[in-house]
């Protein structure tokens, strides 16, 4: 009786809905009640990260949705938590105090369709819950997210989003004060990376590097462009960089490493050196489309996702070296030798490697089936295999 009289008060379909719920509860034996609804969800306060375990966000870029990013204890897999990422979500940037986090993100004021805003949302990195926003212009690109279209500088002071309209431009967010400082011109270059506490460089279209210096402000005080150091036309990189330490490391698409040193006062090109592998009627050569390479900064050892190629360029736009690793190659980058070939069981899309300095975990990730392994970088072993509902496109293991 009190759910008829709640339902006659409600407008419309009123009679149907009594009629579904009389039939409901009538043609089910015994039932007197209706089922317990489910527990509200919790927002969880994250404690600091034990010196023994190994956290993981992972990037779900929804593509054409709107994405998130997921925290796991890839220790136990468990599910710390999650935040949303906007549409087609990209990384997160983490100053090194660990406080906050920052993520750039494009919303539109109909869910799918509407007005554009872009902001900069600064989250409290315990609840996960947002604690300022900062419009910027809507300008930024979208689409395969890549871990160098944002970039915090040395300093975490300013944030520097990759612009693309398709124009390119750096836009910069002083995160200190809480302000968008502006656009920074960048033709022809693409790819936005940190070189120091005020200045970034940025790689462009005849092989060449960009630098730009910051003033305190933010602004743009001064620029230099650095001679070729690849070639574009024979063998391009992969944009999806890696840093250690003062040294950026670039794969190409035939398989050559090249190093750009941003420690002096001027960036130095180390010479390029192999890890391709003939072989067959083609060539083992880095394949993974999002993140092809890692490097573990205390052993100095270089992770990249390799695959056999026969080096034929295919057709409707998917060249050779769009295809997933089937392996990961473990490098030496001292003596440049290969240490391991570690065979996987799906195809990575994404790969990194926790920077523990005892027991590190390998992380690699393939879109294509949805799951993402957590190996033992010596060995190989799958020590675990997350099952991740989306996308799983970019790894970011907390320092």
């Amino acid at each position: 009786m009190q759910i008829a009289n709640r339902i006659k008060k409600a407008p419309g379909q009123a009679c149907l809905l009594a009629a579904g719920l009389y039939l409901a509860l009538s043609t089910t034996s015994g039932a007197a009640e209706l089922p317990a609804m489910p527990e509200p969800l919790e927002n969880v306060v994250l404690q600091d990260k034990p010196a023994d375990e190994q956290w993981l966000w992972v990037g779900d870029f929804q593509q054409g949705h709107y994405g998130r990013a997921m925290l796991f204890n890839a220790g136990s897999g468990e599910l710390l938590g999650m935040l949303g990422t906007g549409w087609e979500g990209i990384k997160l940037d983490i100053p090194r105090g660990g406080n906050v986090i920052y993520n750039h993100a494009m919303y539109m004021s109909r869910g799918y369709r509407g007005d554009r805003t872009d902001a900069i949302t600064t989250y409290d990195a315990r609840t996960l819950q947002p604690l300022a926003e900062l419009i910027v212009p809507a300008k930024a690109v979208r689409g395969w997210p890549d871990p160098n279209h944002t970039a915090l500088t040395d300093d975490d002071r300013f944030l520097l989003v990759q612009f693309t309209t398709p124009a390119s431009s750096v836009g910069v967010a002083d995160m200190e004060n809480g302000h968008y400082v502006g656009e920074i011109e960048t033709a022809g270059c693409h790819h936005v990376m940190a070189a120091g506490p005020r200045r970034f460089f940025t790689l462009c279209g005849d092989g060449s590097a960009l630098l730009v210096e910051l003033n305190d402000q933010g602004k743009e005080s001064q620029r230099r462009r650095y001679p070729a150091f690849f070639d574009v036309s024979r063998d391009p990189l992969h944009g999806s960089g890696t840093r250690s330490g003062d040294r950026w490391y670039f794969v190409s698409h035939l398989g050559m490493v090249h190093t750009l040193d941003i420690g002096g006062e001027e960036p130095r090109a180390l010479e390029p050196w192999p890890v391709y592998l003939e072989g067959g009627s083609g060539r083992w050569i880095p394949g993974a489309t999002m993140q092809p390479v890692s490097v573990h900064d205390s052993s100095q050892r270089l992770y990249v996702a390799m695959h056999h190629s026969d080096l034929e360029i295919k057709g409707g736009g998917a060249d050779f070296h769009r295809k997933g690793g089937t392996e990961i190659w473990v490098f030496d980058i001292a003596t440049q030798r290969l240490l391991q070939r570690l065979p996987l069981a799906n195809e990575a899309t994404t790969i990194a490697i926790s920077q523990a300095q005892e027991r590190p975990y390998l992380y690699v990730a393939s879109f294509w089936a949805f799951v993402m392994a957590i190996m033992d970088p010596e060995s190989g072993e799958v020590l675990r295999e997350l099952s991740i509902p989306g996308v799983p496109i970019q790894l970011q293991p907390v320092r």
